[in-house]
């Protein structure tokens, strides 16, 4: 286990090389998971546009189920990393973590993916891409406890300071998932050939060769600390607590992406699957962000536990600040080279025409996007996850989709929804960076003597 406490007493080049070290591991992992979307997206372009769009809204959609993971990886995450903060055993939070997670996923085994199709039927998807999309989403449900039980351990591997182990464990999985892929979809060195299911299975199997090297280096060898069977009622509440508005938030604002998502499915294949395209573009920058506000969570959990108020002031901030630097400048990348950075999933002239647009206009965000995902996490690491929720659903619903559905009404356009998407970023920047500040100085009003962070 390792502490990241913050003294801000330190010199910057120290705190920030401590930061960028720490996250620099979570922020490689998520890539890897851009990287695994890219290349299903990739995989299954040599089979048709539908296919494209299929893959990439049922993509869409599983956010909106993986959201119910929120509940066991940020209450496992938030208090592994608190208890790691305060000195105490973090053993009971990864075991009751576990058992959330199993008993919130073992449903979406029988209901899931019937549920995921409904939605997509209901947000204006085609015949063929909902046909598509349960096929490749059929793999996926029937292991989908792997699935929630590996993000348990992630989360509990960040949370006692280890970045390092999952993001070589993410690398095991990118290989699995792209060389299984391959292979299924188009029935390469005697694998059958299943299509789009076989982007499926490339998902499955690598998720499962996660949860089991996750499960030995825990309960065989005690890294970064033993997996034991202990339960505490008084850990599963405070999870409850900490986890339930978080996959709330998580479930309402993908469900509501997918609202979002709906008004473009209207016009066409095409524009959703240039949208779909222009997303996995967007989410290398996207994820840069993602990554550092899983390390502003628990270097915010950590220094919170530990009492360190001035250095969770300090981290977070000097973190939000490295976050908005390097998402400036892909986002600069993005709105230069976005036909280059499209070629890559389609030749289609139209689809790349329609992803060209999105990527400028989105290319705009990234660096209130930055500031706001680092003090969503912070607030997160404080335990104030009820806080996130309600900015992010009523930013959501004001400020984008609100806005958009009577614009659409005037002018048929899916530059309108993207124009709006943009805009709101900036208003849920401001909004985070309010919240964050007024919960600083509520902690540090009534806090006791802070502690040394270098005697901790």
């Amino acid at each position: 286990m390792q502490k990241i406490l913050i003294d801000p007493r330190a010199p910057l080049k120290e705190n920030a090389k401590k930061i960028v070290r720490f996250a620099f591991p979570i922020i490689v992992v998520n890539l890897l998971y851009t990287v695994e979307s890219m290349f299903s997206l990739i995989l299954v372009s040599g089979i048709s546009a539908s296919a494209v769009a299929a893959v990439g809204f049922s993509l869409s959609l599983l956010w909106f189920v993986y959201s119910l993971m929120a509940l066991s990886y940020t209450g496992t995450s938030v208090l592994v990393a608190q208890r790691v903060g305060a000195g105490e055993d973090p053993s009971p939070a990864l075991s009751s973590g576990l058992l959330v997670s199993f008993l919130i996923a073992l449903p979406l085994t029988f209901f899931g993916k019937d549920m995921v199709l409904k939605i997509m039927e209901f947000l204006g998807a085609s015949e063929r891409v909902v046909a598509l999309s349960s096929e490749y989403l059929t793999p996926i449900f029937w292991f989908i406890t792997v699935g929630f039980m590996t993000n348990t351990f992630y989360g509990a591997f960040n949370g006692a300071g280890d970045t390092k182990t999952p993001m070589k464990v993410a690398i095991v999985m990118n290989m699995v998932n792209v060389s299984t892929a391959y292979c299924l979809i188009y029935g390469k060195f005697g694998f059958p050939e299943l299509g789009v299911q076989g982007a499926g299975w490339g998902i499955v199997l690598s998720e499962l060769v996660a949860f089991l090297i996750y499960l030995y280096l825990t309960a065989v060898l005690g890294k970064p600390f033993r997996l034991s069977p202990r339960l505490s009622r008084k850990v599963l509440r405070r999870m409850v607590l900490i986890g339930t508005p978080t996959a709330v938030e998580r479930a309402v604002t993908t469900l509501s992406f997918n609202v979002f998502v709906g008004f473009l499915a209207k016009f066409g294949d095409k524009v959703l699957a240039a949208h779909q395209i222009g997303l996995r573009v967007e989410s290398i920058s996207f994820m840069v962000g993602f990554g550092f506000m899983v390390a502003s969570t628990v270097i915010a959990g950590q220094n919170y536990g530990a009492k360190n108020m001035k250095g969770l002031l300090y981290g977070v901030s000097l973190t939000a600040k490295i976050t908005a630097f390097i998402m400036g400048f892909l986002g600069l990348v993005i709105i230069i080279f976005p036909e280059y950075l499209t070629l890559p999933f389609t030749r289609d002239e139209e689809v790349v025409k329609w992803a060209v647009y999105y990527l400028i206009i989105v290319g705009i965000s990234q660096v209130p996007m930055a500031y706001a995902s680092i003090y969503s996490g912070a607030l997160k690491g404080m335990g104030r996850t009820t806080v996130p929720l309600l900015i992010n659903v009523f930013s959501f619903w004001v400020f984008r989709i609100v806005p958009s559905f009577l614009l659409l009404n005037v002018l048929s356009s899916p530059l309108v929804p993207w124009v709006f998407m943009t805009v709101e970023t900036f208003l849920r920047a401001g909004l985070f960076y309010v919240a964050f500040r007024r919960e600083i100085r509520l902690q540090s009003s009534s806090s006791s003597p802070q502690p040394d962070p270098r005697s901790c």
